[in-house]
């Protein structure tokens, strides 16, 4: 059986792949995905929600992808989420 491959991206690169996904689409724009951002800092700065998905390294933590088609996923969700008025229902399900 094959191993599974993972990417372990830096925090920082991964809040920018995911802004910079969320500047594609017109209808979010700067402050949708400055939203998203202090939202996530929220989320991973939160020690009460479990987090399956970072990894620390010394001083470094990294977000765990299956591969880079994730971060299209997370946005596309939270596109959705926006649409439909569910942003809270996207972060307390957020991982």
């Amino acid at each position: 059986m094959g191993r599974a491959f993972v990417i372990n991206m830096p925090i920082e690169d991964f809040i920018f792949e995911v802004r910079e996904e969320i500047l594609s689409y017109e209808q979010m724009g700067e402050k949708k995905a400055q939203q998203w951002e202090n939202n996530f800092k929220k989320w991973l700065n939160n020690d009460k929600i479990k987090k399956k998905n970072i990894k620390l390294k010394g001083n470094n933590r990294f977000y765990i992808l299956k591969d880079e088609s994730e971060i299209f996923d997370i946005v596309d969700l939270y596109f959705n989420a926006v649409e439909q008025g569910r942003e809270d229902e996207y972060w307390n399900n957020f991982q």
